[in-house]
């Protein structure tokens, strides 16, 4: 197979195209296409350096999705005093208002809070967060600007630096896509359609976040959930099987990936395809029964059911890499793992792994070896 690829365009309504045999759409006839428009595009960010432009350098977005706090915040208040101002905002979605008044004074600047439903609708605050980053400093921006949403229980596992160099110089977006059988989908005309599942994690260049702010504002997918008719199942670990027509997640773990790239569409479960998209990081993507864990993971997490995953699974390395006092909590089928407990060996498996993030961490968890949590934490990933 040629290498091609796939330029979701909100201009115009373009032909089917097939990759493989899999028809790759977007929502409401609106198509995808590739070779010259994906092709220009890559061309212009060749020529684009990452670190400056004539207006400023590359500069990371840090998204913050919280609820009542962000567990650790004097950890991200150290991550953030070690970084040129010019290279990074960080903003936050509270959903409570004791939210607003922790990170005040902070380097968390507080978007204003619109309504969010778990699982149902978290993509409206992220978007949020996309819309007022988008708008920093209107009249200047950089092809090469990253957006990464960050929950309120993560760490960074590198410091500013190592974080800034490994984003600003990809040139796609990183999503982190789960092993097929967690795929959603519908049957369709010649075939099954099928979505995309991905952490909510995800990094978005700026051409992508400027699509998926516009995209939501206009409405688009906002029926993925009955469309897919997720979660109308009672769900058990041994009942999601891929092209079952089974659909389990949240809006949030779908929205993002199907709105720019579309869905999978004349999917015949039997038949194992290889599909190549633009600035997917770490693309092409398989799609097959046996598909683990693809694209770009950025931040670490424990879903139990996938940790021993086979194939590329960085999870499993990292967790294999832990002391015994170390390991997090495993969580259940709703809910990852966390850790409230960690040593100082542990810290530096984190610092040594591949992630930039790592989750989830209880506000001040314990350290084993004694001391305190933050300042170990701090002297570990941000100073050695």
């Amino acid at each position: 197979m040629s290498l091609r690829g796939v330029f979701l365009t909100l201009a115009l309504l373009l032909p089917h195209h097939f990759v493989d045999g899999i028809l790759l759409r977007g929502d409401r006839g609106r198509n995808s296409t590739f070779e010259n428009a994906s092709l220009t595009n890559s061309s212009a960010a060749a020529k684009t350096s990452p670190l400056s432009t004539e207006h400023r350098p590359a500069r990371i977005y840090f998204l913050f999705m919280a609820v009542d706090k962000v567990s650790n915040l004097n950890v991200w208040n150290a991550f953030f005093s070690q970084a040129p101002t010019a290279q990074y905002r960080a903003f936050v979605h509270c959903k409570l208002p004791q939210c607003n008044t922790q990170v005040a004074g902070s380097a968390l600047v507080a978007v204003p809070t619109v309504p969010s439903y778990y699982c149902t609708d978290l993509v409206s605050p992220m978007n949020q967060l996309l819309a007022y980053a988008l708008n920093d400093e209107p009249g200047t921006k950089n092809p090469a600007d990253k957006f990464a949403f960050i929950s309120d229980s993560t760490l960074p596992s590198k410091p500013f630096s190592q974080v800034y160099s490994t984003l600003a110089m990809r040139t796609g977006s990183d999503f982190c896509a789960f092993p097929s059988n967690e795929w959603a989908d519908v049957p369709g005309v010649g075939g099954l359609e099928m979505a995309v599942k991905v952490h909510q994690w995800v990094t978005l260049n700026r051409e992508h976040a400027e699509k998926s702010s516009i995209m939501w504002a206009k409405g688009e997918l906002h029926n993925f959930m009955s469309k897919f008719k997720m979660n109308w199942q009672a769900y058990v670990w041994t009942n999601n099987s891929y092209a079952d027509n089974r659909n389990f997640g949240c809006l949030d773990e779908f929205w993002h990936m199907a709105a720019l790239y579309g869905t999978l569409s004349h999917v015949d479960a039997y038949r194992d395809a290889v599909v190549s998209l633009p600035q997917f990081t770490n693309s092409p993507l398989r799609v097959s029964a046996s598909a683990g864990w693809q694209g770009a993971c950025d931040t670490f997490v424990v879903w139990a059911k996938y940790l021993n995953t086979p194939g590329n699974n960085p999870f499993a390395k990292l967790h294999k890499s832990l002391d015994t006092v170390s390991i997090p909590h495993g969580g259940n089928s709703q809910r990852p793992g966390w850790w409230d407990t960690i040593s100082s060996h542990g810290i530096r498996a984190l610092r040594n792994s591949d992630f930039l993030f790592i989750r989830k961490f209880i506000d001040s968890p314990r350290l084993a070896d004694g001391g305190d949590f933050a300042a170990e934490y701090t002297r570990i990933v941000f100073m050695m």
